[in-house]
């Protein structure tokens, strides 16, 4: 559904609440029966059922696009005139191809809501609490050391197997400083939505991820499922995406999530909540226990260690994913699912694949239908 769309039921949606409101008011308090209350509390329940509603729309269903596509869309326009496009055409063609997800199914069950569902004088309405905002990440045991010169990444280029795949047209543009190859808007080599569900009888284990494929996996020691595929999902940016390196670990802001032992909210109830900075929900995690040390300086560790902000989340197209595990749509669904529901407990972060003969090669697309004529139609 398109931004103008979205206005456009909500703005109605708005309109029919207020109307029935106003028809459900009685225009005489002495016409109400003696437990029906008086108009202005009517009104003021109206009013309280409005603003949750209202909440709830504008936290489930207005999709704007994130500060970082924004920044994307705005360099995708400069590179498509720096390869000979209109700026007309330029600007079309970023819009078209950066925008916000598609709706969740809990606002599409709130943009189907009848009218009746307005609650008159005698209806109790049960409607959700704002989420949370999550809490500043941090990790567990915070090292207080002197700051040290900033890691450099000069020089450092993308692993390969992320690299845009021959014959494969795309632009180059900068973000935060670090180049980043797109193809029609979306970043080269994404994974596939691949999703392969848990056994309904495993009820608890830890998740496990690989920084070097991306692979997102199951860890129950001892059950037939152990080791197995769940899904796969992105971490680091440009340069550093999947790139275990040490220098990349230890940027903030560029390398993914670190090796180690995480642990999510104790709160059940808080472990997938909205985040008001990536305006979406995530998981975040915590780490507990920093893996791999003697790979690293104490340079690295210090930074390393000084990093925060990590959780897992869905993916929006172009981005990429800072300290983070970015998911597809369907992915981050039912991973997200299998955190709030504690059937996935904790998460372990390898740097190279704990069970390579159970994984797969990563499932990534490498065809692109962009080219690099249509700027010139």
């Amino acid at each position: 559904m398109s931004r103008k769309a979205h206005s456009g039921w909500i703005k109605q949606a708005a309109a029919t609440v207020l109307a029935t409101a106003l028809l459900l008011q009685p225009t005489d308090s002495r016409a109400q029966g003696p437990n029906s209350g008086s108009s202005a509390e009517t009104a003021a329940r109206m009013a309280d059922f409005f603003g949750s509603i209202g909440d709830q729309i504008f936290k489930e269903c207005l999709f704007e696009l994130s500060d970082e596509q924004v920044q994307v869309q705005q360099a995708l326009v400069k590179a498509y005139i720096g390869q000979g496009a209109s700026p007309q055409v330029a600007r079309q063609l970023a819009a078209q191809q950066i925008h916000p997800p598609k709706p969740s199914e809990q606002c599409e069950r709130i943009r189907r809501m009848p009218a009746t569902a307005v609650p008159g004088w005698d209806a109790k309405t049960v409607v959700a609490k704002p989420a949370v905002p999550v809490p500043e990440m941090r990790p567990a045991q915070p090292v207080q050391l002197p700051p040290s010169t900033p890691i450099s990444l000069t020089g450092k280029a993308p692993l390969q197997l992320w690299d845009c795949a021959p014959g494969v047209d795309y632009v180059t543009i900068k973000h935060n400083g670090y180049e980043r190859k797109l193809t029609g808007g979306e970043i080269c080599n994404p994974f596939e939505d691949v999703v392969r569900e848990v056994p309904p009888d495993l009820k608890n284990f830890r998740l496990g991820y690989t920084i070097r494929t991306g692979r997102v996996f199951v860890i129950a020691e001892g059950a037939p499922a152990n080791g197995k595929t769940i899904a796969w999902g992105l971490s680091g940016r440009d340069i550093c995406r999947n790139n275990p390196d040490p220098d990349c670990l230890a940027t903030r802001a560029v390398g993914p999530l670190p090796p180690g032992e995480y642990s999510f909210a104790a709160d059940k109830a808080q472990r997938v909540t909205w985040g008001p900075k990536t305006k979406r929900q995530v998981a975040a995690v915590y780490l507990s226990k920093l893996w791999h040390r003697e790979r690293f300086s104490p340079k690295h560790t210090q930074a390393i260690l000084a990093r925060g902000n990590i959780a897992i989340h869905l993916r929006l197209k172009g981005e990429m994913s800072e300290a983070c595990i970015g998911l597809e749509p369907k992915s981050w669904a039912y991973v997200a699912a299998l955190i709030k529901d504690g059937r996935a407990t904790s998460l372990n972060v390898h740097i190279d694949e704990p069970y390579p003969q159970l994984a797969e090669k990563p499932p990534v697309i490498v065809k692109s239908t962009f080219s690099l004529s249509s700027l010139f139609k």
